[in-house]
């Protein structure tokens, strides 16, 4: 056993993060042309935290077509199921466990069992500086060491989070006294502000806004037209905060067993999807907002100093509840974050 862990670990330095954004194994080998494997074609088993008919089942779409190009055929990730399979809170331990080769994860959804998971939401630098500044590299060592996963890829980037609520959120006096969908993400966010979480699954959080359960819910400022919350909540609080980072995680068995050149195709394919990724969430936001105003949504902004004053809260309830829970990480990760702007 501890030889297995030691060999995850070296892998998950080595193979996902000192080479993230140059891994040029496979185009060295092939060039161009579609490559050929004797070994015949290989399988992965790939899960979601969401539905795929959500925005969150893209990632799975971009990644699955770009290994299929890249492998021509020979590598293929096949869709196992979203949350109507296993819940998304329970997806990544049925990765570690081997139950599915990959998933595609909210970062706060394995916050349990690795309290600085949250930290990926930290800021608003984009990933490539991130990764300069090593905190990619930090964050997938204690994901290893945590978790027994290894950071693929970070599929859907480039939003922010907001909350959604049914009274105008004229000041930041809206929350108290409230009850909000939360995850653990928003928990400290929504503390400081007077309100009481609610923790429910995404396929609940519909539910419990029809039934009055809460007043209103935290989500990325993305896939909040999917599950139509705009007929029970018609305000959005402006400014966003933090910056959505999602991850796809994979078993590193199921890595391992791959051939050498498949495993530099899988890695080369996930930073291509992740790039697409990026690019389809900001253009997704546009479309949302255009529509959802159609629909009698309005975006309340706070004032210039509550603005201000918000954004600068939300940093300091995540850092504070990593240094609470996982103080080591936290000192570990936060001036790499900082770093990185």
């Amino acid at each position: 056993m501890k030889k297995i862990r030691t060999q995850r670990k070296r892998l998950s330095r080595r193979t996902f993060v000192k080479q993230t954004g140059a891994v040029t194994g496979a185009a060295a080998l092939f060039g161009t042309r579609a490559p050929a494997f004797a070994a015949g074609k290989h399988k992965l088993r790939y899960i979601a935290f969401i539905n795929r008919n959500t925005v969150w089942g893209k990632p799975y779409d971009f990644l699955a077509q770009e290994v299929d190009r890249m492998s021509g055929g020979e590598l293929e990730i096949e869709y196992a199921g979203g949350s109507d399979v296993i819940g998304g809170f329970d997806a990544p331990e049925a990765v570690a466990n081997g139950v599915f080769d990959m998933s595609h994860s909210a970062n706060a959804y394995f916050a349990g069992a690795m309290p600085s998971s949250i930290s990926l939401a930290s800021g608003s630098a984009s990933v490539d500086a991130l990764r300069e500044s090593g905190a990619i590299d930090a964050y997938a060592d204690i994901l290893m060491k945590q978790r027994g996963v290894m950071l693929l890829g970070i599929p859907l980037t480039g939003v922010g989070y907001v909350f959604q609520v049914r009274g105008r959120p004229d000041s930041l006096a809206y929350f108290k006294g409230k009850k909000i969908r939360s995850i653990p993400l928003y928990d400290p966010i929504l503390q400081a502000l007077g309100a009481t979480p609610v923790t429910t699954s995404p396929a609940e959080a519909y539910t419990a806004m029809e039934r009055g359960v809460v007043d209103g819910l935290g989500w990325p400022d993305i896939g909040l037209l999917d599950f139509k919350f705009y007929e029970q909540a018609k305000y959005i609080m402006a400014p966003t905060f933090y910056s959505l980072r999602t991850v796809t995680l994979l078993n590193p068995n199921s890595y391992q067993r791959l051939p050498a050149p498949l495993q530099d195709i899988l890695i080369k394919a996930s930073h291509s999807a992740d790039a697409i990724g990026n690019q389809w969430a900001k253009e997704k936001r546009a479309a949302e907002h255009a529509e959802m105003e159609r629909h009698g949504v309005e975006i309340v902004s706070l004032s210039e100093a509550e603005s201000k004053q918000f954004v600068d809260l939300t940093e300091e309830m995540l850092w504070s509840k990593i240094h609470e829970l996982a103080p080591e990480d936290a000192n570990r990760l936060r001036p790499l974050f900082k770093q990185a702007g």
